[in-house]
């Protein structure tokens, strides 16, 4: 399957492709070198080198991850993405795991015109843990 990376739907498909695949790089690739990620609810990693495991973590389960809804909203070279997805996996102890929520992402365009994740949020608002 062919992606363009030059469009924000086209990078962020790619990425969840990559995940179902289990190639840990080329998801690396759809970073930028400054990007922060949500690793997990509380657990925010800086720069490419701290995501590289996290990515490798998720790409190792290769589950199914799925998006159902998307709304990208562009503004020069920066883009707010909002994606609603699904993720079922097996973990290595045989857990199932299943999962769903609402990303809240930045993303940024390069100079050759391809789409990266600045901010990379998974979670959206539960990123924020209990609200009281």
């Amino acid at each position: 399957m062919k992606f363009d990376r030059t469009t924000i739907e086209g990078a962020a498909r790619y990425f969840q492709n990559c995940i179902r695949n289990g190639d840990a790089e080329s998801a690396l690739s759809c970073f930028d070198a400054e990007a922060v990620y949500i690793a997990a609810p509380g657990t925010v990693v800086k720069g490419t080198a701290a995501i590289r495991p996290a990515l490798e973590m998720l790409c190792g389960m290769k589950p199914n991850l799925e998006a159902k809804r998307s709304l990208a909203l562009e503004v020069g070279d920066l883009a707010s993405w909002v994606d609603e997805w699904s993720l079922q996996a097996t973990l290595p102890d045989g857990t199932h795991l299943d999962m769903k929520g609402v990303s809240s992402d930045i993303m940024k365009r390069h100079p050759d015109g391809t789409w990266v994740y600045l901010v990379d949020n998974p979670y959206g608002a539960a990123a924020l843990g209990e609200v009281e």
